[in-house]
Protein backbone atom coordinates (compact mmCIF):
# COMPACT_ATOMS: atom_id res chain seq x y z
CA UNK A 1 0.00 0.00 0.00
CA UNK A 2 1.26 3.65 -1.03
CA UNK A 3 1.52 5.97 2.12
CA UNK A 4 -1.38 8.72 1.70
CA UNK A 5 0.10 12.68 2.65
CA UNK A 6 2.69 14.61 1.24
CA UNK A 7 5.06 13.56 -1.65
CA UNK A 8 8.77 13.42 -1.17
CA UNK A 9 9.86 17.22 -1.87
CA UNK A 10 12.84 17.97 -4.11
CA UNK A 11 16.07 19.63 -2.55
CA UNK A 12 15.91 23.96 -2.00
CA UNK A 13 16.67 25.23 -5.41
CA UNK A 14 16.44 21.94 -7.37
CA UNK A 15 13.50 21.43 -10.07
CA UNK A 16 11.08 18.09 -9.24
CA UNK A 17 10.83 17.28 -13.27
CA UNK A 18 15.25 18.34 -13.64
CA UNK A 19 15.92 15.45 -16.12
CA UNK A 20 17.89 17.71 -18.31
CA UNK A 21 20.87 20.22 -18.20
CA UNK A 22 19.88 23.73 -17.26
CA UNK A 23 21.48 25.35 -19.68
CA UNK A 24 19.85 26.82 -22.46
CA UNK A 25 19.29 24.45 -25.71
CA UNK A 26 21.16 21.55 -23.87
CA UNK A 27 19.58 18.10 -23.57
CA UNK A 28 22.15 15.69 -21.65
CA UNK A 29 21.48 14.65 -18.26
CA UNK A 30 22.34 16.51 -15.05
CA UNK A 31 25.43 15.66 -13.31
CA UNK A 32 26.15 18.11 -10.80
CA UNK A 33 23.76 21.34 -9.30
CA UNK A 34 21.58 20.75 -12.71
CA UNK A 35 24.43 21.06 -15.19
CA UNK A 36 25.99 18.89 -17.48
CA UNK A 37 29.66 18.37 -17.47
CA UNK A 38 30.40 20.71 -19.77
CA UNK A 39 27.84 23.64 -18.84
CA UNK A 40 28.77 22.82 -14.65
CA UNK A 41 32.05 23.47 -16.00
CA UNK A 42 31.26 26.88 -17.75
CA UNK A 43 29.14 27.87 -14.51
CA UNK A 44 31.79 27.59 -12.15
CA UNK A 45 33.35 30.00 -14.59
CA UNK A 46 30.55 32.03 -14.72
CA UNK A 47 29.63 31.98 -18.23
CA UNK A 48 26.30 30.92 -17.89
CA UNK A 49 24.32 31.62 -14.47
CA UNK A 50 22.42 29.15 -12.41
CA UNK A 51 18.81 29.79 -14.02
CA UNK A 52 21.19 28.40 -17.41
CA UNK A 53 21.21 31.61 -19.15
CA UNK A 54 24.32 33.39 -20.63
CA UNK A 55 25.85 35.99 -18.28
CA UNK A 56 26.06 39.67 -19.39
CA UNK A 57 29.71 39.63 -20.42
CA UNK A 58 29.51 35.86 -21.45
CA UNK A 59 32.02 37.06 -24.48
CA UNK A 60 34.77 38.32 -22.79
CA UNK A 61 34.48 34.96 -19.64
CA UNK A 62 33.97 32.74 -23.16
CA UNK A 63 37.69 34.06 -24.04
CA UNK A 64 39.44 33.75 -21.36
CA UNK A 65 37.85 30.66 -20.38
CA UNK A 66 39.40 29.46 -23.75
CA UNK A 67 42.63 30.74 -23.22
CA UNK A 68 42.92 29.17 -20.08
CA UNK A 69 42.07 25.64 -21.86
CA UNK A 70 44.86 26.19 -24.37
CA UNK A 71 47.62 27.05 -21.81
Amino acid sequence: MAKEGNPAKPAKGVDANEHKCRAEECSKKPDRAGFCGEHYTWFKWGLITLEGYKARDFDKKYQDFLRSKTA
